[in-house]
């Protein structure tokens, strides 16, 4: 009788420390595909444990190269700035009231283009520890184009359409004042300048004495669009710029 209690303790201590060691294995997910902010918003890499447990005990590190500079650091229960990046210093947080709920998603306010590249969020609970990688893309919606006239060298007069601060190639479009496009006959040139970002150039020949030109540069991704038109006059003496967004 005695082995048999002996035994069955044994078996309920086995099943307790089975039990104990699944519960505290968990995941940390995060979004299928890169994170795309545009500069000066505020952006969250989302992050949870899976299966949903709190998260309020466990260390939640968000970094990026460097493990031991960590963009953010919540340890025994509370952010610890001293050990945070100098480049992140009052600009990141953590849903502290959505730790019981196993949310861990970083919080990163005003972003810089410096910013983008990959995160990576640990998390460990003493037991066990799972990261996720997260990609974080800054787009830059470049500077309101501008449009004047030009000559070429053998006198042709033409339009360009010119903006700043593009951080990729945007699409480009020119009307008339009738809403036809006239896109084919232009043509786009970049160059970055020195701080990487792109400076976009359109040309489009004039072939008529009259007409209102409008450039459109429209971001590959869903932002507003800037908008610039030239009313043309006579023999080109007179001209007119109006823009919008």
């Amino acid at each position: 009788m005695k082995v048999q209690k002996q035994w069955s303790c044994f078996v309920f201590f086995l099943l307790h420390m089975t039990h104990t060691a699944w519960t505290q294995i968990f995941q940390v997910v995060g979004p299928s595909s890169a994170v795309l902010v545009f500069v000066g918003e505020d952006v969250t890499l989302p992050a949870s444990l899976s299966p949903v447990i709190s998260a309020q005990r466990f260390e939640v590190r968000w970094f990026r190269d460097d493990f031991d500079s960590p963009v953010l650091l919540y340890q025994n229960l509370q952010i610890r700035p001293e050990h945070q990046m100098q480049a992140y210093e009052g600009r990141t947080a953590l849903f502290t009231e959505e730790l019981l709920k196993g949310n861990v998603s970083l919080r990163l306010k005003d972003v810089r283009v410096s910013d983008g590249g990959l995160y990576k969020c640990f998390v460990d609970s003493g037991p066990w520890n799972e990261e996720v990688h997260i990609t974080l893309n800054v787009e830059v919606l470049g500077d309101q184009p501008s449009i004047s006239i030009s000559y070429t060298e053998d006198q042709q007069t033409t339009l360009v359409c010119k903006a700043d601060k593009w951080g990729t190639t945007p699409d480009v479009t020119w009307r008339d004042m009738n809403g036809v496009d006239l896109t084919s006959e232009s043509s786009v040139t970049e160059e970055r300048d020195n701080e990487g970002f792109l400076r976009v150039s359109s040309f489009i020949p004039i072939k008529q004495e009259f007409n209102v030109f409008s450039c459109l540069m429209r971001s590959k991704v869903p932002r507003p669009d800037w908008h610039s038109g030239l009313a043309i006059y006579g023999e080109y003496s007179e001209f007119m710029v109006s823009s919008s967004y």
